[in-house]
């Protein structure tokens, strides 16, 4: 049932509040607009049709319904949606079997487990699913591999204990010596094995006074691959077909903006990054999205993370036609497995 506080903060009698709620539902449900005669006949409404129908104008008057210029049905606004959210759709939240990954399924090391979540989520709400990887800044360093692909260029790759894999290719303005990155590889496996990423004892082995001219260049040169991988944050991302599909269905205008920022992922990662420190789901529709290109969309995420400490954002978006309850609870169940999961592989 709504909200009666949030009924009285929306200025809603409960019956109007009921009306929208029923508006809205049935509307997800067949994406048409809704009239006066369908609610009389399936919302078992014990008032006359006129009376609905002045209802639903007082709605409109409100700014939560608005109706096509070719239709007497109704059509949810983004507030009206904000108003189900608040004082239905968190209440009547669910999740469908297909989000539970059974035993075994995201087993595995931190990527695997992302990828698969992200899989699992687009398939259980068929809309777009996004999963943040955890920042590598507390992350211990399991191994470091330096190898020289030409003779002025040279790749670090990073291995982490939580099982994340980051390179940087730098170039250097002379030819370097191998037996220089024959030495880096030892010293950095030596050095650094075991510090995290983002601390101050990585950095001061970086620049330890005690080495070489030539050697304290030469990591000099490579740190960055070090500060760039403590800054990394991974995106996985699924159900893109099916999203654009749902989108062209609804006749949104958002379809080509939204392929655009689906190739700047840095943008959708600082979006779920706003998320983090939520500690309930994090909802924004249509208007709310801070991206223009978004704002014929909604956003559902939630946190994952370890003890104390959030990791990441577990997402969906989808137009703002969606199935609340049934995203929030998808979401919330993910991002709960996914807690559960992280802490074993980082423990």
């Amino acid at each position: 049932m709504p909200d009666h506080n949030k009924n009285e903060e929306a200025g809603l009698s409960a019956r109007l509040a009921g009306i929208l709620t029923a508006v809205i539902e049935y509307h997800v449900a067949t994406g048409k607009p809704v009239g006066s005669r369908f609610l009389c006949q399936n919302c078992g409404l014990k008032v006359s049709a006129s009376t609905v129908r002045s209802e639903l104008a007082r709605l409109e008057t409100m700014g939560f319904l608005t109706h096509p210029h070719t239709s007497a049905g109704r059509l949810p606004t983004d507030k009206g949606y904000r108003f189900y959210v608040d004082t239905s759709a968190r209440e009547k939240r669910k999740c469908r079997a297909a989000a539970d990954p059974g035993p075994g399924q995201l087993e595995g090391e931190i990527e695997d487990v992302l990828r698969r979540s992200a899989e699992i989520l687009a398939r259980t709400t068929g809309l777009l699913a996004l999963v943040s990887a955890p920042s590598q800044d507390n992350t211990a360093i399991r191994h470091v591999e330096v190898l020289q692909l030409h003779p002025e260029m040279v790749v670090v790759v990073i291995l982490t204990a939580s099982g994340g894999v980051a390179k940087k290719l730098v170039i250097f303005e002379d030819v370097v010596d191998p037996g220089l990155v024959n030495w880096a590889r030892s010293y950095l496996n030596e050095a650094l094995l075991g510090l995290e990423l983002g601390s101050r004892r990585l950095m001061l082995r970086l620049e330890d006074a005690g080495l070489s001219t030539v050697e304290q260049s030469f990591l000099a040169a490579v740190s960055s691959a070090f500060a760039a991988a403590a800054g990394a944050r991974g995106l996985y991302v699924d159900g893109a077909s099916s999203f654009f599909s749902r989108l062209e269905a609804d006749g949104s205008p958002a379809v080509r903006s939204m392929m655009e920022l689906l190739d700047r992922q840095d943008e959708i990662v600082k979006l779920l990054g706003a998320a983090i420190s939520e500690r309930q789901v994090y909802l924004r529709i249509g208007r709310e999205m801070p991206a223009a290109a978004m704002r014929g969309c909604s956003l559902v995420a939630a946190n994952y993370g370890v003890a104390h400490r959030n990791l990441g954002t577990v997402g969906v978006l989808g137009p703002t036609r969606m199935d609340y309850p049934e995203v929030i609870g998808s979401v919330e169940y993910t991002a709960s497995t996914l807690s559960r999961l992280v802490e074993e592989i980082y423990n």
